[in-house]
């Protein structure tokens, strides 16, 4: 599970620096899973100030079709944007003031999806970090989170050239639901399939809104992790 890395998530969110727009973490999980809870992380950083919001199923069966997930967490969004992004990522200090700053100026009048590249930790590095190495005890805040990870070492092989993957796309809540009301994806064409690592939702999602405008953005960094064709390995 992503619990841990999820702390090293909020860690980075809370560690934002500069002019940062109000934030509000909306998390969807299946319920009493992990080591530790993701209940159990939700409520330590709300306790450190972040405004945490939960949105929990009942079992991880039911947790298997993202796309739907998401339009169960769209229903809560009290906001002017929402960022779609994954459970494993680490950013940058000034990140939130640099997508604030955009959203506000060049993008505040963009209809469709607004993603950045990543950069990519390398899965063997990552893995022996999370499984092994790792003494600290969860859930807990991870100091100088960002500045940690840009130390590490870099996954060899280039960028992806899917610049709209589904670990940041960023959207104007207002014109999506004036267009779409509070869908992610039609449940009636919702194909995920997470067990074999396919979410089709997240390329419909991004084909309904007429396409995706790629930015530059301050660093984000992929905490990678074992796909579900590697859980055999040893760590």
């Amino acid at each position: 599970m992503f619990q841990r890395r999820l702390c090293w998530m909020l860690s980075s969110i809370l560690q934002q620096k500069g002019d940062v727009p109000r934030l509000i973490f909306n998390v969807a999980y299946p319920a009493n899973e992990g080591n530790p809870t993701t209940e159990s992380v939700c409520s330590f950083f709300r306790k450190e100030g972040l405004n945490v919001v939960e949105v929990v199923f009942s079992s991880r069966n039911e947790f298997q079709q993202r796309g739907l997930i998401r339009n169960k967490q769209l229903e809560k969004v009290n906001a002017d944007w929402v960022l779609f992004a994954d459970a494993d990522m680490v950013y940058d200090p000034l990140f939130f003031e640099d997508i604030g700053e955009k959203v506000m100026t060049v993008l505040k009048d963009e209809e469709k999806c607004i993603s950045s590249r990543r950069t990519r930790l390398p899965v063997d590095h990552c893995c022996l970090q999370f499984n092994e190495k790792d003494s600290r005890e969860y859930p807990c805040v991870v100091n100088d989170v960002a500045s940690l990870v840009n130390g590490w070492p870099r996954e060899k092989k280039p960028l992806s050239k899917n610049c709209g993957a589904g670990y940041f796309q960023l959207i104007h809540v207002e014109k999506l639901r004036a267009r779409f009301g509070n869908t992610y994806i039609d449940p009636k064409n919702a194909r995920d399939q997470t067990l074999v690592h396919l979410t089709p939702s997240d390329e419909r999602f991004r084909r309904m809104l007429g396409g995706v405008v790629g930015i530059d953005a301050k660093p984000q960094y992929h905490l990678n992790h074992e796909r579900c064709q590697e859980v055999a390995r040893q760590w």
